[in-house]
């Protein structure tokens, strides 16, 4: 896969698999990973006005969608969020019903979370905003990007 990394579109055969990045190009995938955030964000604020949640509660909500069964801890160490601020958001989106608790194994008060189908179906406008945009950007950008693209956001999340 290095291979195909320096490979233009169109391109067949071996290249070489050294990756040679200028800062120029460095700094414009950064400037490209921020438009995107914005991008993530404004989907947000559309989806915070058709949910009444708060943007905090929100992000929170969407995390627990994309990581399941963590528990409140990994999601506080996960979010960079306080105890005070997690025990908010979380009675909140409970209190709405949008989140379900599990045990967690061993220790019966550690609980896993979970998006509740309530929790879905308030979900389901931004998620499906997210998908369409997503799916838009990959087609546009061609299969072979697809691979590549999460590749790079693995390496990063790590």
């Amino acid at each position: 896969m290095a291979s195909e990394v320096n490979q233009k579109p169109g391109e067949t055969g071996r290249v070489d698999p050294r990756l040679f990045l200028r800062e120029e190009e460095l700094d414009n995938g950064i400037a490209l990973l921020l438009a995107s955030e914005r991008a993530i964000a404004a989907a947000l604020r559309r989806g915070q006005e058709e949910t009444g949640l708060n943007m905090p509660a929100l992000r929170l909500l969407i995390t627990i969608r994309y990581e399941p069964n963590r528990t409140v801890s990994e999601l506080r160490e996960l979010t960079g969020a306080t105890t005070p601020t997690m025990a908010r958001l979380l009675g909140e989106l409970d209190k709405r019903e949008l989140i379900r608790k599990t045990p967690g194994g061993r220790d019966a008060r550690r609980r896993r979370l979970s998006v509740s189908e309530q929790g879905e179906q308030v979900l389901n406008p931004v998620v499906s905003e997210l998908r369409s945009a997503m799916r838009e950007a990959f087609r546009e950008a061609g299969a072979t990007s697809v691979a590549g693209n999460r590749a790079v956001l693995e390496a990063l999340t790590r």
